[in-house]
């Protein structure tokens, strides 16, 4: 299966490219009551959390957990 395109607008995030597009492997997208959780899996050969289910209200209610600051 051939992953969606995915938009950012996130510019001096490490997966940021041209066009606002994102070129991570893998999305993690949570919900923005988690936002300040602790995230000890990151994508660094580890899976992302994904023993959880929550729901959302709206777009306003999500968060991307995928963001890793761009370095150089």
């Amino acid at each position: 299966m051939e992953n969606p395109m995915v938009k950012c607008s996130i510019a001096n995030c490490e997966y940021w490219e041209q066009g606002n597009n994102c070129s991570a492997e893998v999305i993690m997208i949570e919900v923005n009551a988690h936002s300040n959780k602790p995230q000890p899996e990151k994508l660094d050969g580890l899976p992302y959390d994904s023993e959880h289910q929550d729901s959302a209200g709206g777009i306003t209610d999500t968060c991307c957990q995928t963001f890793e600051e761009r370095t150089h």
